[in-house]
C-alpha cells in the first residue's frame, strides 16, 4: 500500500444540512475510519473523515466541495472519482476498484470509471507489444511494432474524443483535454521547413481547449504535468523564451485568484532551483515583475517579500554574462591577490570548504585535471569558504594542491554573498575578460565545459 502525506484542512462538523453527501461502500474491508481527501496540483488534502462501519462509510458536510479530483483513503484502500456533483454513492472491492466500482447518481463518474477501464485495457494489451521491442533484430519487426503501437494510441484518441464529446463542458471533458497533446497535421505543400511549421503548429495548439483558471483542473495533478510540459519540452530552454511564456501563462491566471497564486509560487519555486544554469533570470523577474509589484500582495507577507529581494540581490550580480564581481583574497602567505590581475584565457573558481564531505572527494577529482586545464590555457583558483587557516592548509598539503589556494581568513569581502555560495563545492568558469561564462556545474564536467567553450570561442572568431 503506498504511503500518503497530507495537508489537513479544517473539517465541517455541522450536520444542520449537507450539501454534499458521498456515501462509500467497500467490500473485504476491515478499517473502522475513512477520509475525504482531494488533489491539488501535486498535493493532497483532506477535507473529512468518516467512521467505517461494515465497509460503509458516509462523508457529508454543509459546504459545497470545489469540483476536482477527489479520493477515498484508509490505510488499506485508496481509490478516485470526481466531484462536481455533490450527492452520490460509490461502492467497489477491495482491491480492484476500476472494474467493480458501481456509482449511483454520479454519470459524472460513470465517465470517469469508463476511461479509466478503458486505459486500463490499452495498457494491458500494449505491453507485450512494447516488451518485444527490445528483442526484435530487424528493423522490420521495429516498424511493425511501431504500427501497431500507432493503432493502438489511434483507438485511445478516438475513445477519448467521443467522451469528450458525451460529457461535453463537464470536468471530465477538461481533464481528458489536458491528458491529450495537439494533433499536428501534414504541412502544407510546399512548406520549407516542415520540422519548424510542426513545431509552431504543436507550440501554438498546446493550450487549445483548456482553461488554465478552471478550480477543477487546478484541483488535479494534470494541470501541474501540462504546464511542466510546456515550459520544459515545449518552450525553448532559454531564459528570455521562458520569461516571456511564463507571463503568459500569469496573464491567463489572471481571472482566477487561486490558480494565479498556485502559478506564481510554482513557477517562482521551479525556477529558482533549476539546474538550468540561465534560469535564475526567470526566478529574479518572477520576484520582480510580480512580488516586488505589489502583485502578491494577498498572499505573500512583508518577511516573505523581504527574503525574495534579498535572494535576488544575491543572484544578479552573477549571472551569465556579467563581469565577475569583484574578488581580492589572500595566499597561505598572506599576500593579497585580485582575480582580474590573472592572466588565463579562463578561469575556475573553485569554492570549498575543508569540511565538507562532497569537497573532500571531488577536490582531487578536480586537480588530476589540472595540468591538462592548464596546457588549455586554463587557471584554477582553490577558494576556501570557511575561516579556519588550520583546516585550510591542511587541507591544501594533503593533495599537495599545486593551483592558486586563497581565503578570506577575517571574512572581509562578503564574496560569500556577491557569488551566492550556499553549498559547496560551486564552480564558477570565467573568460579572459573576467566574464561569467558558466557557473554552478559538477566538478567533474569541468574538462567538458572547458572545452566546449575553446570550441564556442574559436567559432566566434572565425565567424565574427
Amino acid at each position: 500500500m503506498r504511503k500518503l502525506v497530507f495537508l489537513f484542512l479544517a473539517l465541517p462538523f455541522s450536520v444542520l444540512g449537507q450539501t454534499y453527501s458521498i456515501k462509500t461502500t467497500v467490500r473485504n474491508s476491515t478499517d473502522t475510519v475513512a477520509y475525504l481527501g482531494h488533489h491539488f496540483a501535486t498535493q493532497r488534502y483532506l477535507d473529512d473523515t468518516a467512521k467505517v462501519v461494515d465497509g460503509k462509510a458516509v462523508f457529508e458536510g454543509i459546504k459545497k466541495l470545489e469540483p476536482g479530483i477527489y479520493f477515498y483513503y484508509t490505510p488499506n484502500n485508496y481509490f478516485e472519482f470526481l466531484v462536481e456533483d455533490q450527492k452520490f454513492s460509490l461502492e467497489a472491492t477491495s482491491p480492484d476498484f476500476v472494474q467493480t466500482m458501481k456509482i449511483k447518481n454520479s454519470p459524472l463518474n460513470e465517465g470517469f470509471y469508463k476511461l479509466q477501464r478503458f486505459t486500463a485495457e490499452m495498457k494491458a494489451k500494449s505491453k507485450p507489444i512494447l516488451d518485444s521491442y527490445d528483442s526484435t533484430s530487424t528493423e522490420e519487426e521495429k516498424a511493425l511494432i511501431k504500427e501497431q503501437m500507432d493503432a493502438i494510441n489511434k483507438q485511445v484518441e478516438e475513445f477519448q474524443d467521443q467522451l469528450k464529446e458525451e460529457y461535453k463542458g463537464t470536468l471530465l471533458a477538461k481533464l481528458i483535454t489536458l491528458m491529450q497533446s495537439p494533433r499536428v497535421p501534414e504541412a502544407p505543400e510546399g512548406t520549407e521547413d516542415v520540422k519548424l511549421y510542426k513545431y509552431l503548429y504543436y507550440k501554438n495548439h498546446f493550450w487549445d481547449g483548456i482553461d488554465i483558471t478552471d478550480p477543477g483542473t487546478l484541483r488535479s495533478p494534470l494541470l501541474d504535468a501540462k504546464i511542466n510540459d510546456y515550459l520544459d519540452n515545449v518552450v525553448v530552454q532559454q531564459s528570455d523564451s521562458v520569461i516571456k511564456e511564463v507571463d503568459k501563462l500569469l496573464d491567463k491566471a489572471k481571472g482566477n485568484k487561486e490558480t494565479f497564486r498556485y502559478l506564481l509560487i510554482t513557477l517562482a519555486n521551479k525556477y529558482e532551483r533549476s539546474p538550468v544554469i540561465d534560469f535564475d533570470k526567470v526566478f529574479v523577474h518572477l520576484v520582480e515583475d510580480y512580488y516586488l509589484t505589489g502583485k502578491a500582495d494577498e498572499w505573500a507577507t512583508q518577511e516573505t517579500i523581504d527574503k525574495l529581494r534579498n535572494r535576488i540581490n544575491m543572484i544578479k550580480p552573477n549571472f551569465i554574462g556579467n563581469p565577475a564581481p569583484e574578488l581580492v583574497l589572500w595566499d597561505t602567505l598572506g599576500a593579497e591577490v585580485n582575480i582580474r590581475d590573472i592572466d588565463a584565457n579562463y578561469l575556475v573558481l573553485y569554492f570549498y570548504d575543508p569540511d565538507c564531505g562532497h569537497c573532500k572527494k571531488k577536490t582531487p577529482e578536480l586537480y588530476a585535471n589540472y595540468p591538462d586545464l592548464v596546457a588549455k590555457g586554463v587557471e584554477v583558483i582553490g577558494v576556501d569558504i570557511s575561516t579556519d587557516e588550520k583546516k585550510w592548509k591542511d587541507f591544501i598539503k594533503k593533495d599537495d594542491l599545486g593551483w592558486i589556494n586563497l581565503a578570506d581568513l577575517n571574512n572581509q569581502t562578503y564574496f560569500r554573498y556577491y557569488y551566492d555560495i550556499r553549498s559547496t563545492p560551486t564552480v564558477y568558469i570565467l573568460d579572459k575578460d573576467k566574464k561569467i561564462r558558466v557557473k554552478k556545474i559538477d566538478v567533474l564536467d569541468v574538462p567538458v565545459v572547458i572545452d566546449q567553450l575553446i570550441k564556442q570561442d574559436s567559432l566566434k572568431e572565425d565567424n565574427p
